[in-house]
C-alpha cells in the first residue's frame, strides 16, 4: 500500500520532487488517526524541539514499518505531526497501529491451491470434443459467406449505377459494399488457437457447444439482402433525381454536398444488413470461445 502521511495546513509544503514513502497496513490507522484526531483548541501541544516519551515511542513503533531507506524523512515529517498531539491522541494511535499489527499477524495467509496440469489423455479428450465442432463451424460460415456475397453482387447496384461524372468530376452514391467475412482464412489455426489459448489446460472437461449455430436458411437469407438492396436501389434513384438538376447547372458546391448526403443514407441500410447477418447467419467464433472458456471439469 502506497500512502503519504497527511500533514496539517500549518505544515510547509514538501518538495514535490522529494521521493515518495511506502507505508505498511499498520502505518494506515496512523493517517486515519491523524485525520480525525487532529488537535483542538483545548488539548493541541505547543510546538517543541524536544518530543515527550510517549511520542518517541509512537514514532518508533510508526517507523517498524517503514522501509529502512525512508525512514529518516519518516521520522522529521513523523516528529512534526506527532509533535502537535496530546498524550490521549498519542494513545489512542498506538492503540489502533498495536491492534492493526496484531490482527494482520493473526490473518492466517491465503490457501494456495496445488496446481494441477492436464495429461496427454485429457488435452486429446477436450480436443475430440471441440476440434469437429470447429471444423463444421468453418464450413457454415464459408458456406454463408459465399452465398451471401453472390446475393449481394446479384441484388445490390454497382459503384457507377448510381453515379454520375465527367472528364473531371464525378458525384455517385457511392458503392454498397457489405460483404460476409465470417470464415477465417484457414481453419487448421481455428483449431491451434482455441486449443492453445480458450481451452483449459488443468484437466479433462466437458463442453457445451449447443449454442453453436450449424446452419443458415438460405430463403430467409435471401429475402433479407434482396430487401436491403431494394432500399439501395431507392436511394441512387432519389440520389439521381436530386443531383442531375444541379450538375446541369455546374452547381458543384450543391452536388457535392447531395454526395455526402447520399453517403449517409446508406450508413442506416449497411446497419439493417448488418443485423441481418447477426441473427441469420451462423456467427462468429464467439460461442465456441464462451463453451471452451465454461467448461465442466470432469477430472
Amino acid at each position: 500500500m502506497t500512502t503519504n502521511i497527511p500533514l496539517p495546513s500549518t505544515q510547509i509544503a514538501q518538495d514535490k520532487s522529494a521521493p515518495k514513502m511506502r507505508f505498511l497496513y499498520p502505518l494506515a490507522a496512523i493517517c486515519t488517526a491523524i485525520v480525525f484526531l487532529s488537535p483542538t483548541t483545548g488539548d493541541a501541544q505547543p510546538s517543541a524541539k524536544k518530543l515527550r516519551p510517549d511520542q518517541e515511542r509512537a514514532i518508533e513503533l510508526a517507523l517498524a514499518e517503514v522501509e529502512p531507506a525512508m525512514r529518516p524523512m519518516a521520522r522529521e515529517q513523523l516528529a512534526t505531526t506527532f509533535g502537535q498531539f496530546s498524550e490521549a491522541q498519542i494513545a489512542m494511535m498506538v492503540a489502533q497501529m498495536k491492534a492493526s499489527a496484531t490482527a494482520a499477524a493473526n490473518t492466517p495467509p491465503p490457501a494456495v491451491e496445488a496446481e494441477t496440469v492436464a495429461t496427454p489423455e485429457d488435452l486429446a479428450f477436450n480436443k475430440a470434443q471441440y476440434e469437429p465442432v470447429i471444423r463444421k463451424h468453418h464450413a457454415v460460415q464459408t458456406k454463408f459467406d459465399i452465398f451471401a456475397n453472390a446475393k449481394i453482387a446479384a441484388y445490390c447496384p454497382s459503384r457507377d449505377q448510381y453515379a454520375r461524372f465527367g472528364s473531371a468530376w464525378r458525384y455517385e452514391q457511392g458503392q454498397f459494399v457489405e460483404p460476409s467475412a465470417l470464415a477465417t482464412w484457414n481453419v487448421e489455426t481455428n483449431v491451434t488457437v482455441a486449443g492453445e489459448a480458450y481451452a483449459p489446460q488443468d484437466g479433462r472437461y466437458r463442453f457445451d457447444f449447443s449454442k453453436v449455430r450449424m446452419t443458415f436458411d438460405e430463403k430467409k437469407v435471401d429475402a433479407a439482402i434482396k430487401a436491403v438492396c431494394d432500399k439501395v436501389h431507392a436511394a441512387g434513384r432519389d440520389f439521381l433525381a436530386k443531383v442531375d438538376p444541379v450538375i446541369a447547372k455546374q452547381d458543384w458546391d450543391n452536388a457535392f454536398k447531395l454526395e455526402q448526403w447520399a453517403h449517409g443514407r446508406l450508413e442506416p441500410i449497411r446497419a439493417e444488413l448488418k443485423a441481418a447477418y447477426d441473427k441469420l447467419s451462423p456467427g462468429d467464433f464467439t460461442e465456441i470461445q464462451l463453451a471452451l472458456m465454461n467448461g465442466t471439469k470432469v477430472r
